[in-house]
C-alpha cells in the first residue's frame, strides 16, 4: 500500500473520530418537527440571510464561505468549503442530531458540486462509547447535482447521527466544494 495514501487515510479517520468526541455543547441538537420525517434540513440561510445555524467547524473556519451560486430551488445562499492541504478532515462542517432507538431507514440528500478537488459528505452513528462510519457521498460533478444515499441504522438510547461536509484535500491542487439543501430523513 502506498505510504502517503495510508497516512492520509489514517489521519482522516483520526480527525473524524476526534471531532465526534466533542461535547454536546459544541454539537447542537436540531430536533425533528412533530409528525415530520425530516430530522435535519439546512439550506444555509435564515430569513434571507446566509446562516450556519446548527453547524460547527472542523478545525479551520477560514476555509468556509457563502455563495449566491445555488442549485435549483436553493434559495439565495449555499456554503463553500475550500480544499485543505493534505488532510481532508480539517476543512469541513458538521452537525449532530439525536435519533430514536431501534432499527430505522435514514436518507441523506444534498446538492453539491466541486471545482478541482472532489469533496464529500459522510454520515456517522455516534454512540456513547464509539463512532461508526456509515457511508460517504463523493461530490464528483462540476455542475450542481443532487446526491442521495439511504442506510438502515440500529440505534440505542442516546445515539445520534453526525453529518459531515468536507471540501477535499490535496498537496498540490486547490479547489472548492459547494453544498446546499442538506436533508436527513427518517424514512421508516
Amino acid at each position: 500500500m502506498n505510504f502517503k495514501f495510508a497516512f492520509v487515510s489514517f489521519v482522516s479517520v483520526l480527525i473524524l473520530l476526534i471531532s465526534s468526541r466533542c461535547s454536546e455543547e459544541n454539537n447542537p441538537v436540531i430536533p425533528p418537527e412533530p409528525g415530520s420525517s425530516i430530522i435535519l434540513y439546512s439550506s444555509f440561510e435564515e430569513n434571507g440571510n446566509s446562516s450556519l445555524a446548527g453547524w460547527n467547524f472542523n478545525l479551520d473556519s477560514s476555509l468556509i464561505a457563502f455563495t449566491n451560486d445555488t442549485p435549483p430551488e436553493g434559495g439565495n445562499w449555499a456554503v463553500t468549503i475550500k480544499s485543505a492541504w493534505l488532510i481532508p478532515g480539517v476543512n469541513g462542517l458538521y452537525t449532530t442530531v439525536k435519533i430514536p432507538e431501534g432499527t430505522h431507514i435514514y436518507k441523506l440528500s444534498l446538492w453539491g458540486k466541486h471545482e478541482s478537488i472532489v469533496g464529500s459528505a459522510s454520515l456517522l452513528l455516534v454512540k456513547p462509547d464509539t463512532t461508526i462510519f456509515n457511508f460517504s457521498i463523493q461530490i464528483t460533478d462540476t455542475l450542481w447535482k443532487e446526491y442521495t444515499m439511504t442506510d438502515t441504522i440500529t440505534a440505542g438510547a442516546g445515539d445520534s447521527l453526525k453529518v459531515n461536509l468536507f471540501g477535499g484535500g490535496s498537496q498540490l491542487l486547490t479547489g472548492t466544494t459547494y453544498f446546499d439543501l442538506c436533508k436527513l430523513e427518517l424514512l421508516e
